[in-house]
């Protein structure tokens, strides 16, 4: 258990009345940092449990390892976790499958994945996780789902089973089913790219990418079936767009001229701007989740030394959660900071044992936090 006191407050102490000899505690404490409750997430007999998101009531979607290492989708409510509903396979062989996003209307998307056979994109509902809709009915087409705005949009990456072309841009809304978004030159097969986010006003990011070479970021809108770069600058250097605001804020990682890709904000024309602090010292990193309120969250790497942070970024400083949890709950670090909700709730991965990743969630402590412990001064 770790409890930070004057820690992590600036305090001054103010009002010392000599005349009657009592002393006044008032304190004026300056937050340094955040602090946040830690709860692990655990389901018994599993080799791994990855979370992927979080909405704004708190349910959390992703995957786990079964025994024999088979991924499977699940939903994690107030209720506990509960698996999500997928097709079988006809031959008897595993279905994998992961839940990759969730919208605060308790849509939740994601994939089933027989090997070398379907590989459909499904979309499910926290009413009744039973239940499964497929996005599309080609046996042929494999669609890997990667967001889903609070309208129903979903978008993703597919691919051809069949012919092996590159990997496409799909939006999926209900009236008009999977629309192919193709890449930012669909004249060139050697083009992969994929939408990574979506929100209610329909602007689009994603990424793209020649075969086997570095990403690039991109940007689009729904209803316009075409892919285009975020700026002239992104596609000169490294790049990704990983996560949309309400508010159109977009986030991700670029090479800034170090030769490492850094956690970014992207302006309006598409120019990048590190954000302060948030590698923690090391290498490399990447934003992977920004709220309304504008708080975001990633990771920190250095992959010549393999060390791993997850960061959260509030008002333009940065802090790594590892250092401002109550407890590790046997955690030896963090890998990611996954995704942050409306409450300011975090979803992310962490490391354990013999390099085994589990899953947790860290909740803001509210109020005077320096009494929030009952730490009695």
């Amino acid at each position: 258990m770790r409890t930070n006191i004057c820690s992590t407050f600036r305090c001054r102490l103010l009002g010392l009345t000599a005349a009657t000899g009592l002393f006044f505690a008032g304190l004026i404490c300056a937050q340094e940092a955040p602090q946040y409750r830690l709860t692990r997430l655990e389901i018994p007999d599993m080799q791994g449990i990855y979370v992927r998101d979080i909405n704004d009531a708190g349910d959390m979607v992703g995957y786990y390892l079964d025994a024999n290492s088979v991924s499977r989708a699940f939903l994690w409510d107030a209720a506990g976790p509960h698996d999500l509903a997928i097709p079988t396979s006809a031959s008897g062989d595993d279905v994998f499958s992961a839940a990759t996003a969730i919208n605060n209307e308790g849509q939740i998307v994601g994939y089933a994945q027989i090997i070398g056979d379907i590989a459909p994109g499904l979309l499910w509902n926290s009413a009744d996780p039973t239940q499964y809709t497929l996005l599309d009915d080609d046996a042929d087409i494999f669609l890997n789902p990667l967001g889903i705005s609070d309208n129903g949009t979903v978008v993703g990456i597919e691919g051809n089973l069949v012919t092996g072309e590159a990997f496409h841009a799909f939006v999926w809304t209900a009236p008009t089913g999977m629309v192919d978004y193709g890449t930012t030159d669909p004249s060139n097969p050697d083009i992969n790219a994929s939408w990574t986010g979506v929100n209610d006003a329909g602007q689009l990011i994603g990424q793209w990418n020649y075969i086997f070479s570095a990403t690039h970021a991109s940007v689009g809108t729904v209803g316009t079936p075409a892919m285009l770069p975020m700026s002239a600058a992104s596609d000169a250097a490294e790049s990704s767009a990983n996560a949309i605001n309400a508010q159109g804020d977009r986030v991700g990682h670029m090479d800034l001229g170090s030769g490492d890709v850094v956690p970014v904000t992207f302006a309006a024309d598409g120019s990048a701007t590190a954000i302060p602090g948030a590698t923690l010292g090391l290498a490399a990193g990447q934003a992977l989740g920004i709220n309304d309120a504008g708080i975001i969250v990633g990771r920190a790497s250095d992959f010549s030394t393999l060390e791993f942070k997850a960061f959260v970024a509030i008002d333009g400083t940065s802090y790594d959660l590892f250092q401002q949890v109550d407890d590790t709950a046997g955690f030896e670090y963090f890998l990611t900071a996954q995704a942050v909700n409306a409450s300011g709730v975090i979803v992310g991965l962490a490391r354990y044992g013999d390099l085994q990743v589990g899953s947790y969630v860290l909740t803001p402590v509210g109020g005077d936090h320096i009494f929030s412990d009952g730490f009695d001064l």
